[in-house]
């Protein structure tokens, strides 16, 4: 019997969402605004693309390979799973914290819906009023 398969293209991460480059990160620290939790930092600001696109950034400061590999791959799964709910044009930079290594996965998916719904709060009254004045 031939299994039908499912289509995960909308829960996919496709490089187009991913901030990658040494100048985009970089953009961040003249541009961006900034948000902190005791697991991480969001800094985010207006994106050029059309798209919302992260960045993630997990330093040695926070554990050995292994840790920043597992704490990069529960940001990505929590923004894969979440994008759809995210505003459009923003770019995001998520910097992990060294007490995001310790997280279970529940608690780093607490922590960062916080985190991104104080972000999208912040980002709709951005957006009110740039269409208020009439910038698009």
């Amino acid at each position: 019997m031939r299994c039908r398969s499912i289509s995960l293209k909308p829960l996919s991460f496709p490089k187009t969402d991913r901030i990658l480059k040494r100048h985009e990160f970089l953009a961040f620290y003249s541009l961006g605004k900034v948000m902190h939790s005791p697991g991480f930092i969001l800094v985010y600001k207006r994106g050029i693309s059309g798209r919302f696109r992260i960045g993630i950034t997990v330093s040695r400061k926070v554990g050995h390979a292994v840790t920043r590999n597992r704490v990069k791959r529960r940001i990505r799964e929590y923004y894969r799973l979440h994008s759809a709910a995210l505003p459009v044009s923003w770019d995001i930079h998520v910097i992990a914290k060294k007490p995001a290594s310790s997280l279970t996965f529940q608690q780093t998916v607490t922590m960062l819906e916080s985190l991104f719904a104080k972000f999208v709060k912040t980002a709709g009254a951005a957006i009110q009023v740039v269409s208020a004045i009439g910038f698009q």
